[in-house]
């Protein structure tokens, strides 16, 4: 275990991280979203829940529950609803990393119950889209 934390800090080191840089780095960020409350995650994964919800009630056919599901999407998400006709034009390099994202987070195409369900996978997009606008997605290759 010594060698191994010998070998990690040796490393770390290398590559110029202190604890110092992370408070800067940090402090950077924080004065960057000074006055805002994004709540990027929490709308993310709510949307994600209810399209979860949506599909679970499509297999049972359970109508309410679907119309329930799809009413407590975020439709009221300005910077979403910006970004919807930006996301739809959008070509290339941009579209293929929201895409790729989307994909990762929901690799089922929509069924073909109704057209509802693609909907809400349009408008994760945007979302998406919104996101990578603000902070352009980085992708690893690993």
């Amino acid at each position: 275990q010594a060698v191994w934390f010998k070998s990690c800090t040796l490393a770390v080191r290398s590559i110029g991280w202190s604890p110092a840089s992370t408070s800067m780095a940090s402090q950077k960020v924080g004065s960057v979203l000074d006055g805002q409350d994004p709540k990027a995650v929490q709308n993310l994964v709510a949307d994600l829940k209810m399209l979860a919800a949506y599909e679970t009630a499509a297999d049972w056919r359970e109508t309410k529950a679907m119309d329930g599901a799809f009413a407590a999407i975020s439709w009221d998400d300005a910077a979403v609803k910006a970004a919807l006709p930006e996301y739809l034009s959008a070509s290339g390099e941009e579209r293929a990393k929201v895409d790729y994202a989307f994909n990762a987070l929901v690799p089922r195409p929509p069924q073909g119950v109704d057209g509802r369900q693609a909907v809400i996978h349009t408008w994760l997009k945007a979302r998406l889209f919104s996101y990578n606008k603000a902070f352009p997605f980085q992708f690893n290759s690993f």
